[in-house]
Formats: C-alpha cells, structure tokens, sequence
C-alpha cells in the first residue's frame, strides 16, 4: 500500500510523513511538497504537491493508494479551491481513501 502525504515540507506534514515512515517502509510513503527540494531529507520519495497545479498533483498522485491531505493555511476561500483541487486529482488518479486533517479553529475548548 503507497501512502501519500500532502505538505512534506511544513511542520505537521514533515511530522506526519516520519511517523508513517515508522510503521510503512519508506518505499510505500511519498511526500508531496510545493516546492519538493525542501523536503529532500525525509528518506522517501518526493513529489510535486501544489494545491494550485491539479496537473502535476494528478502525476504526482500515480500509483497512491490512501491520501493523507494536511489543510493548507491560505486564506478560506483560497484554500477550499486547493482542497478541492487536490480531492479531484486524488479521484483521476484512482486514489482509494483520502484522510483529511486541519488544524483551522482548533482550540482547547472545542477539543
């Protein structure tokens, strides 16, 4: 099974993608970054991952069984387009199970 993790490079996903890595060998865990230079030093393979480019994140989701999306932090009306982007690759590609996380309004009263 390839699991795939969205933002690679940001602080959750690049938390997200080594601790996936622990329970999956590395060969079956892509990361998927913006800018996928920043996220070289994760021991797994890398691909592109603009929420902007749904071309490039359908390439990049090939092969990806189980999506693990990580909300990006644009403003709101930007960010549902790149989700849905992303959810809409995730479906050309035949991605079978997608996991969303967000951290959005998040605070200990509501937790």
């Amino acid at each position: 099974m390839k699991v795939a993790v969205t933002a690679a490079s940001g602080q959750l996903g690049r938390q997200i993608v080594k601790a996936t890595r622990t329970l999956l060998t590395s060969a079956n865990v892509i990361g998927l970054a913006r800018t996928p230079d920043k996220a070289n030093d994760l021991s797994v393979e890398i691909r592109a991952g603009d929420y902007n480019d749904k071309a490039a994140l359908e390439a990049s989701l090939q092969s990806v069984d189980t999506l693990l999306l990580v909300s990006g932090m644009d403003d709101p009306e930007k960010r549902i387009e790149q989700h849905r982007n992303v959810i809409n690759a995730a479906k050309n590609s035949n991605v079978k199970k997608i996991v969303y996380t967000s951290i959005q309004g998040a605070d200990e009263n509501t937790a």
